[in-house]
């Protein structure tokens, strides 16, 4: 099956940088369709500054389609997401029903997965490309999937951080046997080379970085030309068990499509890395990616990932037996693991093969898979579940003997990441630990008939002299169990909510525990009365409060923002142990750290009102959180309204400390501000 709408790895690396300048005729029906052409030639950025100029002349709907597209392209999955609403949520003659399939993929990616199973069975429903159907049909065993896999929380996944990556790609993380540590990355331009013209074309090479007792991985450093070879991209490097020898590709390519990718392999010597030799027997008229050493049968071959002609469709995983230095026998196919979406990226280790597919069920693009051989085939594929996969791409996924040292690549949003366009633009190389001491927490949620509750949210509270500490919260929507790490000698307090249901709370402690244990804690939900005049508001929640609107580039409270203030100062009143944060926000426009200043500013007059009706001024933080969470899709450069960036200039309440839920009447927030969650 030929894949729709998208991106490869090594095709987004080559794309990021590559520019080329489109066309200068500056109608829209032109501007569109130089639109079109960069995205033949993969210019995906330069595609959607045409098109983006286009819909802003003529707001024209086929076009903010192809920005939806695009945005899916360069993973920017919630600005697809947004662009498809503007269309699809107006769509009621289904003028565009197969889109619906690549919106429900933009909005599984994005995390919503209640609303992209929707729009997955409206495909299967009514969809016309019976291949997409089926691919919708693997979607929605993903999400029914995430219900079912437990969290592995004794991992770890952590970002390796600077100076390996860089807010370009990194790839193929791979370690020798004296610990040095091999990578792909799209590096920044060399200050030697100041003074050289700069094309746009920039290459991925391989690099090397080794520990820095105490400060991790030191700085990264180029392998030499006979490896990175001036004007090929060479990636997907792969260090065998031994240590003597390195396979990788060396890539040529037109704008952003792969024209020619063939292995190469070399061996350590005392001076280092021999020269490149071509492997004999895999390379051929197709793209022969990651290449990793493996054991079949007793001999020695090679695993990879290819499209040759003939397969199930996209890139299907091969191995091949070696047969002398750099030569192998013909690819053989791996027909019980390969789907008709892709497979890539396998690495081998003591009868396991790891791979990344978007062709099995899983929790988000490419997931991470383990397939066990039994001497003559491979089990069907298991999906690694969370923290190894993300509801974005994770792929390079590689373990240790003793299962508790690895790597993996993502473009997650996570602490530490780097990304040159948007938070999920890019791939960074994260660690994998397991961790050495194992205290879980598995919190079952339930109604009071005793079944299943999807989409609580559950608060783990750290207790400190009494006090709330730091605060964790996840909220499971495919399921009813949510789990956590504990550390030792610690008290905690858990508070389960969800709306129309009436909080739980339970404390607990690990205090004297000196062995790997599982709490198990069910929670029995009771429902709110139907027609319940009370609203439950929880810690750490945030609380939008739809009056506290400003002006443009203005901190003075507006008259209409009083009703949520005295909503705010009775609460304070009746909990008089209750802390809380009042956070400003801004809209997009204006300089960012400009914005910063401007919400603090915003957030200290809410505070400062308070503080005049007798509020104390310690009970209250203010905080400015800029333009950093817009709530619709008014983003930096888009074309909205002053109402609409209004929208997101605002202030929001959430309790930190003393009570963890408190209980509102209706009325009240009615009448005193009409606060609401968001």
């Amino acid at each position: 099956m030929k894949k729709l709408f998208y991106i490869s790895l090594f095709q987004f690396i080559v794309m990021s940088i590559a520019w080329a300048q489109p066309h200068n005729n500056n109608s829209p029906a032109a501007l569109s369709k130089s639109g079109d052409e960069e995205i033949e030639k993969g210019q995906y950025y330069n595609a959607l500054d045409q098109y983006t100029k286009a819909y802003g002349e003529v707001k024209d709907k086929d076009i903010a389609i192809k920005i939806a597209k695009t945005h899916f392209l360069l993973r920017d999955y919630t600005k697809s997401v947004n662009w498809f609403n503007r269309v699809l949520s107006k769509d009621k003659a289904n003028k565009y029903l197969e889109e619906r399939f690549l919106y429900g993929r933009a909005l599984k990616m994005a995390g919503s997965t209640t609303e992209a199973a929707a729009e997955f069975k409206t495909y299967i429903e009514s969809g016309g490309d019976p291949n997409l159907k089926a691919w919708a049909e693997t979607e929605l065993k993903g999400i029914e999937l995430m219900g079912t896999l437990k969290e592995n929380v004794a991992l770890n996944v952590k970002n390796i951080g600077s100076p390996v990556n860089n807010p370009e790609n990194q790839s193929s993380p791979a370690i020798d046997v004296d610990g040095t540590l091999y990578f792909g990355s799209l590096g920044v331009k060399d200050s030697k080379d100041k003074d050289k013209k700069d094309d746009g074309v920039h290459f991925c090479n391989l690099y090397s970085s080794t520990i820095v007792p105490d400060k991790g991985y030191g700085k990264a450093t180029a392998l030499p030309e006979n490896i990175n070879r001036e004007g090929y991209h060479t990636a997907n490097v792969s260090i065998t068990p031994d240590g003597n020898t390195m396979y990788y590709t060396r890539v040529v390519s037109d704008g952003g499509h792969m024209e020619e990718s063939k292995l190469y392999a070399s061996t350590k010597t005392a001076g280092g890395w021999s020269p490149a030799l071509e492997v004999t027997g895999i390379n051929g008229d197709y793209i022969v990616r990651h290449p990793v050493e493996g054991e079949l049968y007793g001999n020695k071959v090679l695993f990879f990932a290819a499209n040759i002609p003939g397969g199930k469709g996209g890139f299907d995983l091969y191995y091949a037996n070696k047969t002398g230095e750099a030569s192998f026998s013909e690819p053989i196919g791996l027909g019980s693991l390969n789907t008709a979406m892709d497979e890539l990226t396998p690495y081998y280790i003591d009868g396991k093969l790891f791979f990344s597919s978007e062709g099995w069920p899983g929790l988000g693009g490419l997931d991470v898979f383990s397939s066990t051989w039994n001497g003559s085939e491979f089990s069907t594929p298991i999906n690694l579940g969370m923290p190894i996969n993300s509801s974005v791409d994770d792929i390079y996924y590689k373990i240790n003997k003793n299962g508790d040292m690895g790597f993996l690549v993502s473009n997650r949003d996570a602490p530490g990441s780097k990304s040159l366009k948007g938070k999920t633009c890019c791939d960074d190389i994260y660690t994998v630990e397991k961790r050495k001491f194992i205290l879980e927490l598995s919190n079952i949620i339930k109604d009071q008939s005793k079944k299943a509750i999807k989409g609580a949210t559950v608060q783990l509270i750290e207790m400190s002299g009494g006090k709330d500490g730091e605060i964790q919260s996840k909220t499971n929507n495919d399921g009813n169990i949510i789990s956590f790490l504990l550390d030792k000698d610690k008290s905690y307090k858990v508070v389960v909510s969800k709306a129309n249901y009436f909080p739980e709370e339970i404390q607990l402690n690990t205090v004297g525990v000196t062995e790997d244990q599982e709490y198990k804690r069910e929670f029995i939900l009771k429902n709110l009365p139907p027609e319940s005049d009370v609203e439950i508001l929880t810690i750490n929640e945030a609380i939008r409060l739809n009056n506290i609107y400003y002006n443009y580039d203005d901190d003075k409270i507006l008259k209409d923002a009083e009703g949520d203030l005295y909503a705010i100062m009775d609460l304070m009143t009746k909990y008089p142990d209750m802390t809380i944060e009042l956070g400003s926000h801004t809209d997009s426009r204006g300089d960012d750290n400009y914005n910063q200043k401007l919400s603090l500013r915003r957030a200290n007059s809410a505070r400062r009102w308070l503080m005049n009706k007798g509020v104390a001024g310690d009970r209250i933080t203010a905080k400015g959180y800029g333009e950093t969470v817009i709530l619709n899709n008014c983003t930096n450069g888009e074309d909205c309204t002053d109402e609409e960036h209004r929208y997101n200039r605002r202030t929001e309440f959430k309790i930190l400390s003393g009570p963890t839920t408190i209980e509102v009447k209706k009325e009240v927030l009615k009448k005193k501000g009409n606060i609401n969650k968001g």
